[in-house]
């Protein structure tokens, strides 16, 4: 049953439902009313807060950050992510706030943290390389 909400913006209300169905999940479980309408309240709650991290406007970083939480509470690889927003161990403002790397699943920064380590390796390696460089051209000179 989709949420009965009335913000004025066509685009807002969109985000509202989306949230929401995000947040039911799977649509193969079924869950009760009152279930259904605390988690309505707490996806108007998210989009409030989303809304006003973006001063209050409908612009690109709403529509970014609206978009980036839904795809994110969706995500199959990350069950976790939803079930810590619908249960309420992560708060309403705390997840509007949160960035993809704060949402990633465990697997997702297990992964984020081996590329980055890799990453500075290679870094230093080049660095090295480069002063290695130097010192033979200085020497030649």
């Amino acid at each position: 049953m989709p949420v009965q909400v009335l913000t004025g913006d066509k685009f807002r209300d969109n985000c509202i439902n989306l949230i929401h169905k995000a947040l039911i999940g799977d649509d193969k479980v079924k869950i009760n009313e009152a279930e259904e309408s605390r988690l309505a309240e707490k996806a108007k709650l998210i989009e409030q807060y989303i809304y006003r991290n973006s001063n209050y406007t409908v612009n690109k970083n709403y529509k970014d950050t609206a978009r980036s939480k839904i795809w994110n509470l969706k995500d199959k690889k990350n069950p976790e992510l939803r079930q810590n927003v619908a249960e309420g161990s992560i708060n309403e403002e705390e997840f509007a706030q949160m960035d993809a790397e704060a949402m990633a699943s465990k697997e997702r920064k297990r992964q984020n943290i081996i590329i980055r380590k890799n990453s500075l390796a290679s870094s230093i390696a080049d660095l090295s390389d480069l002063d290695r460089s130097n010192i033979v051209n200085n020497r030649n000179v």
